[in-house]
């Protein structure tokens, strides 16, 4: 039974007076946030179960408890699962001073330290947002799509061919090599190449249980007792981390000394280095270049994946895909099949929660300061009422259509929209036309693949296996 059906009614009732005389419809009731159905499942059950199982979890969730329920992950904290479409607009359109999201990335805190654009709110997320947008829109898009599409022919040619290899090295290792040219642009530092090594190695960590407890908040013996036990591979992270801290400091110096402008991630946030050169300021640099490196390769890497495990079960969208890539006409379907990847295989399948600050009343629910909202977009998008047929995969639907921002949402929405979902978008078409206009592809492992939790996304257990075998010319020209 859907628990939470009967306040949603309630919410979307307005007032007002009937045009054809009727009464005018009851006052919308709303009900304390402390009435809504709490899962009733150990809170360590829970938090494996959003780990190891996540859609399982949710869906039967939802089964149970409807639209919103409350769920025990984090000790004392109330975080409430949404998923209707009216609530998730209301949540995005809350005024900033009333939902946070800053301190709801605790867990990466590790990566993104507290100075960077994940950790702002308010005013001072306006601001850094207004500074760096820059370097993912207008010519900066345009140099970085450009280079997207180099990189992804290049990437996908060295792929191994002919045996099964889990995709998601591979898919990172280009994505990352993306968000390098987002960074830096033009100026590359000077220790590139060891820089990108160590980011490579450093983010094996997120396939790790460990890489979600707040390292920042736990005790010192704590911490020591983690970093003596070698084989939780928290030590290892912390060197990696320490070495990278000290690369980013020398690149930034040396592209201050250069006085190199430039429309790249670190050339728009040295543009204001003349107001403020302080250590301070240069923290807060590294900080959002490291939260680049982990959420600018991480969801797109994710992406790739679930695209390759969808495709290969539906050999159609394959050859209808690679019809319009002969024809080259356009990418209508190209780009339906993108949405629908999102769509059914959203990397991050719940988005960063907002924290309640102000009291706010969301379909018909009054949320308290210290409550935390989660939008689940693994549900929104799983909702026969929002997608019929909503397991099936069907770019179709997408054709055509524009997604909706309060039903699909892969990258967010509202004030904390991904800054490169642009981007993000351009790398997955550049990927797919790269993969199916050289090779064929085919699973190396027969059975659907289910989400398996990499820090804050999801991949395809096992990293999407495939096996890639070179498209002949002859297979090609048949195609034409």
């Amino acid at each position: 039974m859907d628990h939470s059906s009967n306040v949603h009614d309630a919410a979307v009732a307005s007032g007002g007076t009937c045009p054809v005389g009727h009464a005018a419809p009851a006052p919308q009731e709303v009900i304390p946030s402390s009435a809504l159905p709490v899962v009733d499942m150990p809170r360590l059950r829970q938090v494996l179960s959003i780990w190891a199982r996540p859609e399982p979890y949710l869906k039967s969730c939802r089964a149970k408890y409807g639209s919103r329920f409350r769920v025990t992950i984090i000790p004392g904290v109330a975080l409430y699962v949404i998923s209707a479409p009216e609530d998730v607009k209301q949540m995005f359109l809350a005024p900033r001073d009333v939902l946070h999201t800053g301190s709801s990335n605790t867990p990466i805190e590790k990566w993104t330290g507290q100075t960077g654009l994940a950790w702002r709110d308010e005013e001072e997320h306006t601001k850094m947002r207004r500074g760096v947008m820059p370097s993912f829109r207008g010519e900066a898009l345009k140099r970085v799509g450009q280079e997207v599409v180099r990189l992804a022919q290049e990437e996908v040619a060295s792929w191994p061919r002919d045996r099964a290899v889990s995709v998601h090295p591979f898919a990172h290792r280009y994505t990352t090599k993306v968000i390098f040219e987002v960074c830096f642009g033009e100026h590359r530092p000077s220790n590139e190449d060891a820089m990108f090594a160590e980011v490579v190695k450093m983010l094996e960590f997120n396939s790790r249980a460990n890489t979600m407890k707040p390292f920042h908040l736990l005790p010192s013996w704590k911490m020591t007792w983690m970093r003596l036990n070698r084989i939780n591979g928290v030590n290892d992270f912390l060197v990696r981390r320490a070495r990278l801290h000290a690369m980013l400091d020398a690149a930034i110096d040396e592209r201050v000394r250069s006085g190199k402008p430039g429309d790249d991630l670190l050339g728009t946030m040295l543009g204001g280095i003349a107001e403020d050169d302080s250590p301070a300021r240069r923290i807060e640099m590294r900080d959002e270049i490291m939260t680049q490196f982990l959420a600018g390769t991480e969801t797109t890497a994710s992406a790739i994946c679930w695209a390759l495990e969808f495709l290969t079960r539906h050999p159609q969208a394959v050859e209808r895909l690679r019809a319009e890539m002969e024809d080259g006409s356009g990418d209508t379907y190209l780009t339906a099949v993108v949405h629908e990847v999102l769509r059914l295989g959203p990397p991050i399948q719940q988005i960063v929660p907002r924290e309640v600050v102000k009291p706010v009343e969301i379909g018909g629910v009054l949320y308290e300061p210290g409550a935390r909202l989660w939008a689940s977009a693994y549900l929104l998008n799983r909702d026969e009422h929002n997608y019929p047929q909503p397991d099936e995969f069907r770019p179709e639907r997408f054709l055509g259509v524009k997604p909706a921002s309060h039903t699909w949402i892969p990258f967010g929405g509202g004030h904390t929209r991904c800054l490169g979902d642009r981007i993000a978008l351009v790398e997955l078409k550049a990927t797919l036309t790269a993969i199916l206009t050289t090779c064929d592809v085919e699973r190396a492992d027969a059975a659907p693949q289910s989400a398996h939790s990499r820090t804050v996304v999801n991949i395809p257990r096992n990293g999407a296996r495939m096996v890639f075998k070179p498209r002949t010319a002859g297979a090609r020209s048949a195609a034409r």
